[in-house]
């Protein structure tokens, strides 16, 4: 090496270690104060507002913890009588948590907010525009809030007021993640009455005013004209009908104009029909106007949904939200009252006006002005296949692999005078030996899945057993990555293959051989993947353990075709061994998560012998890592025997597993509506009484069966559907698996729940089969034909 090349290594040096022991450390340290800083001031003013004890209610218990907090807050600490103020309640959700708007959507319930006081006059609950949630994968949209949101009203202190004005709230919500949990507080405080108003703290009133931007205006009072076009005049109120609606600020171009914008993710969320509304709304379409300088069009189907006595004075109602030019969002609500025919006669069709056929209306692919492209299924898959990719390139920084990086590098290096093409070839030819390798893993969790699919969506997490041997295979895996144990792999005959072969067959071979070596550090990363890959598609699969071939692959090629690169790596060191430990964290997470599932699953007795048998693993796997790399003597025979004499014996105890579930409390659900164990024999002894049957396929980890249940089955004109035409209530619960459920569903050609079958005496081989997605309506509609045998 020459004194120049060994100056430059020892600068290199030099700088890696002033930057590793101070300049690192010092970023770190000012890292974290900006990061304090930032979430100091992004902490919500009301974090800091004083309110009283009594004003102040948690609910929504999940896991022990409450997910909402509520309080009642007023924006004066004194008033007068005759005087006006706001009084609202702030919500504050757990982060991933949200409550629901006025009108919930496809699934949820709404906020409620009742007051009470002897002194007040409240007018109307002030809602915020909501935001919309894309529940039980993308199948129900819900209308709702996160993060934090006040509903309040305007209140008028009565002319008799005297001393102390008392105000009560009661709150009522339910707040949902991935469950649905109801939360409710009665909330309560005193306002002074004096001879003058007193202001309450300022961030109070930044609360109201902000509320209050939120809050939708009617068009007319934020200088937008609206105008309703119907198919029909009247209307006929047991058909669905079309309606266009113009919004429109300016008819010509002008300097007042602000060119609103329509903001939405996508065109079924431009417009979001209020409680108001007496009609069921979905848009069907929306886009910029093309006869004026600013305005939009919205295309909707209605269909009716009061009732059939009075139609005089009914709405159709909503919201829409406008991004102004600078930046500016504007909430807007949009009304207009609907005209039904009482004699169906006089019902006539009416001409769209003619601008409607030049409307270039919105498609689920694209959005107004290209700004607002909905976010789809294909941005999740190139996610899934970008972290693929950078688990690939983490694997060369495992212990096994990092310090080989470089000699591998050196291997290549006698083509870095060859022709270009040929060094290229050599690359492609070891990336295809990576990811032929990665692929022949992808055909195995391919098989894998195969048989999972045969036996139900979702069946790993229903049999105790898998749980069972995924919870011992995880703690290996996390005490490898500790240290404690090596897994070795017998790559030496390989190796020897690598090196016997010539040309691009050589580099190929070479890539597999990566693979190989990097398997015993890979290990706890591929069986990640293979738990993830389960539940995804074929064609996921594959492309899933390609790009992490190809990730594994990248530095190598990048250093064959700059190989001057190389003196960038880092040096090897104990930053290797601490990146590993952090790594085993992170699957000793995942283990107590497949415990949790265990207790949930089997009950607290088997959670605690699975810990017993993870205990005595990771026991025996410490003492055959003392003497691993020894040679075989009677010391190290020993040690082996006691080792799994320690595992089989601890084994003999626990297993096979009870797997028998702990008693559920069929109690829980709703006393209006007599649920029973579904059985075909209890289908058929219905049946032969002359009685309808409802059979309700569900299961506790199926969102979908509880957002149903909640506000479908469990609802007043179901109960009443109920008792009406005497339907036998069944559950068949699959949240355990359940052999006869399996095939019952597979009859069906159905996997997956939820699932839902009507019997009728009359015809009780002939089951009527709903959607996943019901309604209250659907419900009664399918009873009131089971009942009567139509």
């Amino acid at each position: 090496m020459n004194r120049r090349e060994s100056g430059r290594r020892e600068a290199i040096s030099t700088i890696t270690d002033e930057f590793m022991t101070r300049v690192l450390p010092r970023s770190v340290v000012l890292f974290v104060a900006v990061m304090a800083t930032a979430v100091a001031f992004a902490v919500p003013s009301t974090a800091v507002a004083d309110v009283p004890d009594s004003a102040v209610g948690e609910g929504a218990v999940h896991d022990g913890h409450p997910r909402v907090q509520s309080r009642l807050i007023a924006d004066v600490d004194q008033a007068t009588p005759g005087d006006s103020f706001r009084v609202g309640v702030v919500f504050e959700m757990d982060t991933g948590w949200h409550i629901y708007w006025q009108n919930p959507g496809e699934a949820g319930l709404p906020t409620d907010v009742n007051w009470e006081s002897d002194d007040l006059e409240f007018g109307p609950l002030k809602w915020a525009a909501p935001l919309v949630f894309e529940e039980a994968d993308g199948q129900i949209d819900s209308f709702g809030y996160e993060n934090e949101v006040v509903l309040f009203s305007e209140v008028e202190v009565g002319e008799e007021a005297s001393d102390q004005i008392e105000i009560e709230a009661s709150v009522g919500y339910l707040a949902c993640e991935d469950a649905c949990v109801e939360g409710e507080s009665e909330l309560s405080r005193t306002i002074d009455v004096g001879d003058q108003t007193r202001m309450a703290d300022p961030q109070i009133a930044e609360l109201f005013d902000a509320a209050v931007d939120r809050v939708p205006q009617p068009a007319e009072e934020v200088g937008l004209e609206t105008r309703f076009h119907y198919e029909t005049d009247p209307l006929d109120s047991d058909q669905q009908f079309e309606v266009v609606v113009e919004v429109v600020e300016c008819d010509e171009p002008g300097d007042e104009c602000r060119r609103p914008k329509l903001e939405y993710d996508k065109f079924e969320h431009a417009f979001f029909p209020d409680s108001h509304s007496a009609v069921d709304v979905v848009t069907t379409g929306a886009a910029d106007h093309p006869e004026v300088a600013d305005g939009i069009v919205l295309q909707l189907l209605a269909e009716y949904s009061g009732g059939d006595d009075d139609h005089h004075g009914e709405l159709i109602s909503g919201v829409v939200q406008f991004e102004l030019a600078d930046g500016t969002i504007l909430p807007v609500h949009l009304h207009d009252e609907l005209s039904f025919a009482d004699d169906m006669a006089a019902v006539q069709p009416v001409e769209f006006p003619s601008f409607v056929e030049l409307v270039d209306w919105d498609s689920a692919d694209s959005a107004p002005g290209g700004s607002n492209a909905p976010m789809g299924g294909d941005s999740n898959i190139l996610l899934i296949l970008l972290m693929a990719f950078i688990g690939g390139m983490i694997l060369n920084l495992m212990p096994c692999v990092f310090p080989v990086l470089a000699l591998k590098v050196s291997s290549f290096a006698e083509m870095a005078h060859e022709d270009r093409k040929n060094v290229v070839a050599h690359g492609t030819a070891y990336t295809v030996g990576i990811v032929a390798s990665m692929l022949v893993l992808a055909g195995v969790v391919i098989g894998l899945r195969v048989f999972g699919t045969e036996v139900g969506w979702g069946f790993q997490f229903q049999e105790p057993h898998f749980l069972a041997a995924l919870l011992v295979i995880l703690v290996l895996f996390a005490l490898n990555l500790f240290g404690l144990f090596e897994v070795t792999v017998g790559s030496e005959g390989l190796h020897k293959t690598a090196e016997s072969a010539s040309g691009l067959r050589k580099s190929a071979w070479k890539g597999v051989l990566a693979v190989v070596l990097a398997t015993p550090c890979s290990a706890p990363f591929l069986g990640t993947a293979v738990g993830f890959a389960l539940a995804s598609s074929a064609p996921t699969i594959i492309a899933v353990f390609a790009m992490l071939g190809l990730g594994l692959a990248a530095p190598m090629v990048v250093l064959m075709l700059a190989p001057g690169w190389a003196r960038l790596l880092p040096r090897p060191g104990a930053w290797m061994e601490h990146l590993k430990h952090f790594l085993g964290f992170a699957l000793v997470g995942t283990a107590i998560w497949i415990v949790w599932l265990l207790g949930r699953q089997a009950g607290v007795d088997v959670m605690g012998q699975m810990l017993m048998l993870s205990g005595v693993v990771a026991l025996a796997a410490w003492i055959w890592g003392l003497v691993q790399f020894q040679p075989w003597t009677w010391k190290k025979a020993a040690c082996v025997v006691v080792a799994a004499g320690l595992v089989a014996a601890t084994a003999m105890v626990v297993l096979p597993i009870d797997a028998e579930p702990p008693a559920r409390q069929q109690a829980q659900l709703d006393e209006e509506i007599d649920w029973q164990p579904w059985s075909e024999e209890a289908v058929d002894d219905a049946l032969a009484r002359g009685r309808p049957v409802f059979v309700n396929f569900t299961a506790d980890w199926c969102l979908t069966c509880q957002v149903n249940k909640e506000n479908a089955i469990e609802t007043e004109p179901v109960y009443r559907a109920v008792a009406d035409y005497d339907v036998v209530m069944l559950e068949a619960d699959w949240t355990d698996a359940d052999e006869d459920i399996r095939q019952k569903l597979a009859e069906y050609n159905r996997a997956a729940i939820p699932f839902y079958l009507v019997y009728s005496p009359d015809a009780p081989d002939d089951p009527e089969s709903l959607s996943e997605v019901i309604t209250a309506n659907t419900l009664v509609d399918a009873f009131e034909r089971a009942g009567s045998g139509s």
